[in-house]
């Protein structure tokens, strides 16, 4: 019994975080300005035991935005190389994958310049230009516009 109740406490929040993309797509824009979604979003995504490419961009773009929300300067560095790591993988993995590349586009368009993560913006901006009438979610298809209007 004791074993039961341990069991469902720890498996809980793995419950709770557990998430699929649309979600995540959903409250993307949120976790810019709220620590507290991007905290649970990354933590949803962290405790996958199999991530895909776009969950893996997501992870990396979330990781570079915690960084934002975090007061300590190492912290903040240490945050955004794992972000910039996950999203550069996940790019590796799908070259060709819209999404992938919008999130990498819309880290490196947002990020201080003096970072020096920058170096894929004309290419990437091109890509996602030229596959603008591949995407159809609707909060995809608002990031599009945002990030290929700045």
């Amino acid at each position: 019994m004791i074993k039961s109740i341990l069991f469902f406490l720890f498996a809980l929040p793995v419950l709770v975080f557990a998430t699929n993309v649309d979600q995540v797509r959903n409250q993307f824009s949120q976790a810019v300005s709220d620590s507290e979604i991007c905290g649970q979003l990354i933590k949803s995504l962290e405790v996958k035991k199999s991530i895909s490419s776009v969950e893996r961009a997501y992870l990396g773009a979330l990781q570079t935005i915690w960084a934002k929300h975090t007061g300590n300067p190492i912290q903040k560095w240490k945050t955004f190389q794992r972000g910039k790591e996950n999203l550069e993988k996940a790019v590796a993995a799908s070259t060709n994958d819209v999404e992938v590349r919008l999130l990498r586009h819309s880290v490196q368009v947002n990020c201080p310049k003096f970072l020096g993560y920058n170096d894929h913006l004309a290419n990437d901006k091109a890509f996602i230009s030229a596959r603008r009438s591949e995407v159809t979610h609707p909060e995809l298809k608002k990031m599009l516009n945002a990030v290929l209007d700045k």
